[in-house]
C-alpha cells in the first residue's frame, strides 16, 4: 500500500456529522495533513474558526517515545499545580491503554495510546476545561474503534 494512501486515514476516524454534533456546526472544510511520515492529521475547520476538531494519528516506534513524554509531563504538573492551579496535563482513565488531557489557551486535547498507535483529538473553543474534556471523551469514543481497522501509517 502506499503511504499516501495510508495517511488519508486520519480523516476516517470522525464524520462531518459527528463533529457538528458535539461542536454545534457543520464543518466548513476538512483538510488532510501528513506532517511526518508516521502521522496521519486531518483538520475540521468550522465557521467559528476557533471550535476546529483536529485528529491525528500516529503509529509506530515514536509513540513510546511520545507516551513516555505525556507522563513525565503529567508527573511533573501533578507536582508543580498548586492548589489553586490544575495541571497542564494529567493523566484520563478509562480511554484505550493510556490517556492525557493537555490543555491549551484556547484548546484542549486528549492523547489516548492504544498498543504502536498514538490517538491525540484536539477541539478548540472558549470552554472551560470540563466542556472540553466532555467533547473530547465523546469524539474518542467514536474514533477509537475505527482506529483499529483503519489503514494508518
Amino acid at each position: 500500500m502506499l503511504l499516501a494512501a495510508a495517511l488519508a486515514s486520519a480523516c476516517t476516524l470522525l464524520t462531518a456529522a459527528e463533529v457538528a454534533s458535539i461542536q454545534g456546526e457543520q464543518p466548513a472544510r476538512i483538510r488532510q495533513k501528513k506532517p511526518l511520515p508516521d502521522t496521519s492529521q486531518c483538520l475540521f475547520s468550522l465557521p467559528t474558526v476557533a471550535k476546529f476538531v483536529l485528529v491525528e494519528v500516529t503509529k509506530g516506534q515514536r509513540v513510546a517515545q511520545l507516551a513516555e513524554r505525556m507522563r513525565l509531563a503529567a508527573a511533573v504538573e501533578s507536582e508543580e499545580s498548586g492548589e489553586f492551579e490544575a495541571p497542564a496535563v494529567e493523566r484520563v482513565e478509562g480511554l484505550g491503554d493510556e490517556a492525557y488531557w493537555a490543555d491549551g489557551v484556547h484548546q484542549g486535547a486528549l492523547y489516548v495510546r492504544r498498543g504502536q498507535m498514538l490517538l491525540r483529538v484536539s477541539v478548540g473553543g472558549d470552554e472551560g476545561k470540563e466542556a472540553k474534556m466532555t467533547k473530547l471523551r465523546l469524539l474518542v469514543s467514536k474514533a477509537l474503534p475505527r482506529l483499529k481497522t483503519a489503514s494508518l501509517p
